[in-house]
């Protein structure tokens, strides 16, 4: 009996110690982080879950995530595992996350109990269950952590990580292109002499600025000299006959005078006195004598009228002084007819000259503008030395850079030549191809973003092209830039970003910010010295941001740059995945 005792002890004391285990308390909150990791001791129950016991109650904890979304089932037993009827029991878990606390209540589901919520990745937590039965209250806690690293400010600065928050951004969907950068054809001219003639001076060379109305080169010409002298002699023709058609006029004006006087019974002195000083011609000399034979005529009818009618002079010789008189009037009336019609015949002659000689005129104006003379210049040419001229000035008709030049002193050139190539580099085109499947979306106005070196320029679609290129299936798409510095060179190549669409996203992080942890797309927040990986629903990507569907909050701080450290960090620590 007495050999029997210290067996039956040893066996008591030891069932006594596998209930303490069985029973022992999960870590509280406030325990230290390394405890908290000590909970991965926890016994396993037979589903796999996290096994708590207490007195006679039992309870497993599982996350079950095979095929759906992760979901609490506990399972609920006594202590020999019969499985306790969902009506004797209330239970609940809280889960403390480092940004938010889930609360998740449970309802019966085939012989376990169902979480309410999805179980959310990470799955990196405080958890404290909350059950009762029988009026028994009970309260497990434990730490579960996975993806998460501690970082003290001095690791921080040694890994060289940058922190930003998450926000609404601009999310612009775009394409890269190759371009070229052009000279703005709208601003180029190609410089012709306009006349035969020889290169005497050359004044400006390749690369050479200019200035509208400068005078790039001087050549003389015979036909630059024949068109001033026809103009000249045009214009001294054309004033004689501006002189012909005055004193025409005045003639014209004045014999109309005359013939009015000539109408109203004056004497003879009088119109006389009235007619002295006026400027008439040779009509003067054939009316008056003519109207003084009418009168004289008249006179003599009337007397003869009268002196038949008392009876004293015979009708014959009535007849006679009838016949001069009617003769005297008719020669009277045809000589005014005559000389009215001579006198608009050669007025109208006058001013006709006139007009043919004021066209000939303009027409000898317009060969010296064409010939790029100035309006100022061609006016001066009356005081011009006749040495002069042969000389042409060919002058730069915009203000700009010289990029070509095919002259030089002593060559003859023709009036067609292609001597100077001029262009206003102060503007250039950038010239892109945009593919045929993107036409749909590109638009005038659009935006444009291109690298010049290291400068990152911005300016607008102003030209679409209306053909498609039947080689490279694309139409060429065109910037105007503004270039006073003359930054810009045309012939250079660069990259160019059509801005296809711009929209506003609640949340984005910067590309380089996320890394794939197991099967995720993460990024790492900050809360305090404690880095997590965040798992992220993604949604468009424009090369500068990332638009965040789910997973990150406005305002959350986030590593931005060097994340892969802090998953190598991770990584090292053994952050695993384990339920």
């Amino acid at each position: 009996m007495n050999g029997k005792i210290p067996a039956i002890a040893i066996l008591a004391l030891g069932a006594m110690l596998a209930w303490g285990v069985i029973n022992m308390e999960a870590p509280k909150p406030e325990q230290e982080e390394s405890e908290l990791k000590a909970d991965s001791s926890v016994q396993r129950g037979k589903h796999g879950g996290w096994l708590f016991v207490e007195n006679d109650f039992q309870v497993e904890v599982k996350i079950y995530e095979d095929g759906i979304p992760p979901q609490f089932r506990v399972y609920v037993t006594t202590a020999e595992g019969e499985q306790i009827s969902f009506d004797e029991v209330s239970l609940n878990i809280i889960l403390k996350r480092l940004d938010r606390i889930d609360t998740i209540d449970f309802k019966p589901s085939r012989d376990y109990l169902l979480g309410g919520k999805v179980v959310a990745e990470p799955h990196s937590f405080e958890m404290t269950v909350n059950a009762e039965w029988k009026g028994q209250k009970f309260q497990w806690q434990l730490s579960q952590l996975e993806g998460r690293a501690e970082f003290s400010p001095e690791a921080i600065q040694n890994a060289g990580l940058v922190f930003k928050k998450a926000g609404p951004e601009k999310l612009v969907t775009k394409i890269r292109l190759p371009g070229e950068v052009g000279l703005n054809e709208e601003k180029v001219v190609h410089i012709v002499p306009r006349v035969d003639g020889v290169v005497k001076k050359v004044f400006k060379d390749l690369g050479d600025q200019v200035s509208r109305g400068e005078i790039i080169a001087i050549l003389e010409s015979r036909e630059l000299a024949d068109a001033k002298i026809n103009y000249l002699t045009g214009t001294k023709q054309a004033d004689i006959a501006r002189a012909d058609v005055d004193r025409e006029t005045r003639v014209f004006e004045n014999t109309q005078s005359m013939l009015d006087l000539l109408e109203q019974d004056l004497d003879q002195e009088e119109i006389y006195l009235k007619l002295k000083d006026l400027v008439i011609g040779k009509s003067r000399e054939l009316l008056i004598p003519a109207s003084a034979k009418l009168r004289l005529a008249k006179s003599i009818h009337n007397r003869e009228k009268g002196l038949l009618e008392k009876g004293i002079s015979s009708e014959s010789e009535y007849l006679i002084a009838l016949e001069d008189y009617k003769s005297a009037e008719a020669r009277y009336i045809a000589l005014r007819e005559k000389i009215s019609y001579d006198g608009a015949w050669s007025l109208r002659q006058k001013t006709k000259n006139l007009a043919i000689e004021q066209l000939n005129l303009q027409t000898s104006n317009q060969k010296l503008l064409a010939l790029g003379l100035t309006p100022e210049e061609v006016d001066l040419l009356l005081e011009q030395d006749e040495q002069h001229f042969a000389q042409y000035e060919l002058r730069a008709t915009l203000n700009g850079t010289v990029i070509q030049k095919h002259l030089t002193t002593g060559e003859a050139v023709k009036k067609d030549d292609d001597i100077f190539l001029l262009a206003d580099l102060s503007e250039v085109w950038v010239n892109f191809a945009i593919p045929e499947k993107e036409l749909q979306k590109a638009q005038l106005g659009q935006k444009v973003f291109f690298k010049d070196g290291t400068q990152v320029l911005q300016g607008k679609l102003s030209y679409l092209s209306s053909i498609i290129d039947e080689k490279t299936r694309t139409v060429t798409g065109r910037v105007v830039m503004a270039n006073k510095k003359g930054i810009m060179r045309p012939g250079a190549y660069v990259t160019v970003e059509l801005v296809l669409d711009e929209r506003r996203v609640p949340v984005v992080v910067e590309p380089d910010a996320i890394q794939n942890f197991r099967d995720w797309s993460v990024v790492f927040v900050k809360y305090g010295s404690l880095l997590e990986a965040r798992p992220l629903e993604l949604g468009e990507n424009d090369g500068n941001r990332v638009e965040v569907l789910q997973g990150l909050k406005t305002g959350e701080e986030y590593v931005a740059v060097n994340s892969y450290a802090v998953k190598a960090e991770i990584e090292k620590s053994g952050g695993t995945h384990s339920h």
